[in-house]
Order: C-alpha cells, then sequence, then structure tokens
C-alpha cells in the first residue's frame, strides 16, 4: 500500500488522507511517511511489531526531528470507524510476540498505510517458463539468475525487485549491471564494460555489508545453489 500512496501523491496530486498511522518502519515506510509529512499529511506515528526498525536510522531520525514517533513492538488490535476509518487500537508486543495486557491506546486516524509484506514482482518470468524458486530472504518465489542477471531463459535477464526485495539504491545497481551484460551477450559491449562491471558490483557488495544485509547475503547464496543445480 506503500507505493499506491506514492502513485495517488505524486501521479494524480492527491492526499490519501489527513492524519496516517504507517505501518511498517522498513524504508519504504519511513520515506512514504517523509513524503506525506511534505504532503501537508499528520503522520500520527509509525508502528512496527518489531522490536527494531528495519530500515536506515538517517531516514527516521528525519521523521523523529519532525515530531513523529515510531513505535516498535507494536501493532494494530483493530481499526475502528463506521463508514472509513476514525480510530486505530493500538497494543504492545512482549518478545514472543505476544500482546502485552493492558498496553492498549487509542490515536485517532483516517488513514492506515500498511508498508510491510513486500514480494518479488516476477509474475510475467514465471508465465514465460522461467525456473522459479522459493526463497524467503529474498521475498518468496523469484526467477532463479546468474552472476550475470541472466534467467533460465537466455537472453532474458531480470533484476530489482524482480529478483528479490532489497533496497532501492541496490536496485539502481542490479539494474546498471544488467544492462551492461545484456549488451555485452548480444555484442554491444559497453567500451569501459570491464572497469564499470567491477564498480558496480564492489558498490553492490558495500550496500550489503553489515547486520542489515545478513539476510540478502543468505538469499543470493541460496539463489546460486538452486541455479547451479538447475
Amino acid at each position: 500500500m506503500g507505493d499506491a500512496v506514492q502513485t495517488v501523491m505524486n501521479v494524480h496530486h492527491i492526499r490519501p488522507g489527513n492524519k496516517v498511522i504507517m505501518v511498517g518502519s522498513g524504508n519504504i515506510g519511513l520515506i512514504v511517511s517523509y513524503q506525506l509529512l511534505q504532503a501537508g499529511v499528520k503522520v500520527c506515528a509509525v508502528i512496527e511489531a518489531a522490536p527494531s526498525i528495519g530500515g536506515y536510522k538517517v531516514h527516521a531520525a528525519k521523521l523523529r526531528r519532525l515530531g513523529v514517533p515510531i513505535l516498535t513492538s507494536c501493532t494494530i488490535l483493530k481499526a475502528i470507524g463506521t463508514l472509513s476509518v476514525e480510530q486505530v487500537e493500538l497494543v504492545s508486543l512482549d518478545e514472543q510476540w505476544n500482546v502485552i495486557a493492558n498496553s492498549n491506546r487509542f490515536i485517532d486516524v483516517d488513514t492506515v498505510c500498511i508498508a510491510v509484506g513486500l514480494t518479488p514482482l516476477s509474475n510475467l518470468l514465471a508465465m514465460m517458463g522461467a525456473k522459479m524458486n522459493y526463497i524467503p530472504e529474498l521475498g518468496g518465489n523469484v526467477a532463479l539468475i546468474d552472476e550475470h542477471f541472466q534467467t533460465t531463459i537466455k537472453n532474458i535477464y531480470c533484476c530489482g525487485d524482480v529478483s528479490g526485495i532489497e533496497e532501492a539504491s541496490s536496485a539502481i545497481i542490479e539494474g546498471s549491471i544488467a544492462g551492461l551484460e545484456a549488451s555485452f551477450a548480444l555484442g554491444q559491449a559497453h567500451p569501459n564494460y570491464q572497469s564499470l562491471l567491477a564498480e558496480l558490483n564492489q558498490q553492490l557488495k558495500e550496500l550489503r555489508e553489515g547486520p542489515f544485509g545478513e539476510k540478502i547475503r543468505k538469499g543470493i547464496n541460496k539463489m546460486e545453489e538452486y541455479y547451479h543445480a538447475f
């Protein structure tokens, strides 16, 4: 729903509501919350069921400086209203994700924006007959690709959210690599193919370092195993 809110605002120039609560503290939830503020919408809170935020701290810091509370270990118990949402009931969660008794609180809102549970956009590749596999670390069913971003169908390449849910910056770099590889395969190699490829792969490696990239690295390792076993 986060992307739908962006479309409504950026393409149709319509504010989705006046008082929004954002569910999900990944980078999409944090960035869309900031864009809502820029559009004049009040973001009442960003809530996250996990004990820590999922996005980059720099995005969270911008929201906090603007007075938006980010509530971790928190979820919506119910939405309240007649013809539309008027209020949400929030509860706190313990370390086992159980509701903490008497932690209920209410916030007046007119919109609930959900920015969780993204899945790879791999439907067209599946219809084309590309080999797929379920890799939870990459978000679900993804097309198997090799180190050149080529699927199991010759001359069909994929990158970004098609090959796994990751950050926008990673998707941009992957797109550049896939473009270089595809043009090389067609005999139209970029004059700086080798140096550009090395530079982009290094940038991608750096983006995936650290604790936030651990899940992605694990998923990519599985991808390589599945592809070469195919």
